[in-house]
């Protein structure tokens, strides 16, 4: 008994290293397929047209979920073509993008007026009313979107709402009203020459894949661009995905295409 008991605590932490190692390769796994699932919606996007119309129309504004087996996926699609680029947008279209994030119209149109002396190479072309950056005005274009949190005004927003109006990838002064979020939409429609329809020749798309097994889950988060065969981009802040009830899916051979429904199946049996 004097033995067990001296046991009992090895045998407890033992028991406790083995479910927190399986936890840990479990959701390796899941990050590597939403990883992987994102890399062929990429090439996908590119390669078939018809796929490429189909999954954006049910997965831009919320995501869309399917199921293979016991396993839950849901995929949500946004096309930059609906969001404000940092770099070329004009005061105006930057100040409706701030305006969409509740920000009030005298604000907006002040930080936006911050935001393109921030991008301008010339030095002194800020507003002297316009806030600073903590660190100066950079004049350079715009990296990524977490820039705007060098803004004080701007750190009210996560990165992931920011994500939701705000890019660096479509290279446009434009914004595909069809495309954009609700929010912006009706905001663009009284800004003349700010929106147009039809997405750019070079799209760029925010791809969020989620994937839910047996309680565990992982998300995989990266901006891709068509042209790019590999399909890996680079990884961003996650957005937000619905909820769906699991009755209610499809098969991902459905949703996806047999294909990816095949490997997913495989690789979880």
């Amino acid at each position: 008994m004097l033995f067990a008991a001296l046991l009992l605590p090895f045998s407890s932490a033992a028991r406790l290293t083995a479910l927190t190692s399986s936890h840990n390769f479990e959701r390796s796994r899941l990050s590597s397929a939403a990883e992987s699932v994102n890399a062929y919606a990429a090439i996908k996007l590119t390669s078939d047209l018809l796929w490429a119309n189909s999954i954006t129309r049910g997965a831009s504004a919320d995501g869309m979920s399917c199921r293979t087996k016991d396993l839950t996926l849901t995929l949500r699609i946004v096309n930059h073509a609906g969001l404000i680029d940092l770099n070329v947008a004009g005061v105006s279209t930057i100040a409706a993008g701030m305006t969409a994030l509740a920000m009030s119209e005298q604000q907006a149109a002040a930080v936006a007026g911050s935001i393109v002396a921030f991008r301008s190479p010339q030095a002194g072309s800020a507003g002297a009313s316009g806030p600073e950056p903590d660190f100066g005005f950079k004049h350079a274009p715009f990296e990524d979107i977490v820039e705007l949190l060098d803004f004080a005004e701007m750190r009210r927003f996560t990165p992931e709402q920011l994500g939701e109006v705000f890019t660096v990838d479509s290279h446009s002064a434009f914004v595909a009203r069809s495309f954009a979020p609700k929010p912006l939409q009706p905001i663009l429609a009284k800004l003349d020459g700010a929106a147009r329809e039809g997405p750019n020749t070079l799209r760029a798309y925010t791809l969020v894949t989620k994937i839910s097994r047996r309680g565990e889950s992982a998300i995989d988060a990266r901006i891709v661009t068509t042209g790019d065969m590999r399909g890996s981009g680079r990884r961003t802040p996650s957005l937000p995905l619905s909820p769906s009830a699991n009755a209610a899916l499809p098969e991902c051979g459905n949703v996806l295409g047999a294909d990816m429904a095949a490997w997913l199946a495989e690789t979880f049996p």
